[in-house]
């Protein structure tokens, strides 16, 4: 059965420690993929704004799955998303207030489709950070009291970057009995936790994508390495975990990349697989 779509993770999979990638060599790549009429797709746990920054030449000849499942975009067209009730935001906000101190949390990021807050508290380095993996940020007066300061806003995912000393395996036991069965919490890597819908994930925004474009599960390439890519590298055989990632993630996956991403593994290995199809 020959390569109808190809979706990859974006940080530790796609793009190098540094978040750039070979932009002449996925010219090249891109420029194939379009001579055999296989779809190409972006899933990432950031924004729709930053993958389209990204990816600004392919943009309208690829597809994207953002916020770890919770957006999905047909090139510039909103495709789907699912947001998150005001009453559960503001059961996470709560059930984190209760657990962790301000020197326990980073970075709290709230999402929209397309626009993410932070508190005007928030120092002017993790402002920066928080810049690069969402784009377009707001700052708000406080961000614990958003769903009430943004009423008419759809909100689709919660962003927690823990500081150091917390251990996220300990942070999954502690929340997870206190979170509304409406949502759910996937590690992003980074010290990350992304809370959404219990049905916005990577896997089930490919499924849908799938649908869409009336594809076989074997027809479907996959790359990633961390825990919130599991779902998607479960669902083909044709999956790649990423040389770089953890050997939980590689044993997952059907396949591991010979190639780490600070090396092009993803686009090498999609050349390799193009010449083969």
């Amino acid at each position: 059965m020959s390569i109808k779509l190809i979706a990859t993770d974006m940080d530790g999979t796609f793009l190098r420690d540094d978040h750039t990638y070979d932009q002449q060599l996925f010219a090249k790549v891109f420029h194939q993929l379009q001579r055999h009429n296989i779809y190409f797709v972006a899933a990432s746990g950031s924004s729709f704004a930053r993958l389209q920054r990204e990816f600004k030449p392919y943009i309208d000849k690829m597809s994207f799955i953002s916020q770890n499942g919770s957006v999905i975009h047909l090139g510039q067209k909103l495709y789907r998303d699912f947001p998150i009730t005001r009453e559960a935001l503001a059961r996470v906000i709560h059930v984190l207030d209760r657990f962790y101190g301000p020197k326990d949390i980073n970075q709290l990021v709230v999402s929209t489709p397309t626009t993410s807050y932070v508190d005007q508290q928030m120092s002017d380095h993790d402002f920066a950070i928080v810049k690069l993996f969402y784009e377009q940020v707001e700052r708000v007066e406080n961000i614990r009291q958003i769903f009430s300061a943004k009423p008419d806003e759809q909100f689709t995912k919660i962003s927690i970057n823990f500081a150091n000393h917390i251990n996220l395996q300990k942070v999954a036991a502690t929340l997870d009995g206190y979170l509304p069965p409406s949502l759910i919490m996937e590690n992003s890597g980074f010290n990350t936790d992304l809370i959404g819908s219990a049905v916005a994930t990577k896997q089930n925004a490919l499924s849908l994508l799938q649908d869409h474009f009336h594809l076989q599960t074997n027809e479907i390439v996959t790359f990633g390495d961390n825990e919130n890519d599991l779902g998607m590298l479960a669902m083909t055989d044709r999956s790649y975990a990423m040389k770089n990632a953890q050997p939980l993630i590689q044993m997952q996956a059907a396949h591991t990349t010979t190639i780490d991403n600070n090396h092009s593994g993803v686009i090498k290995t999609i050349s390799a697989l193009l010449k083969n199809n």
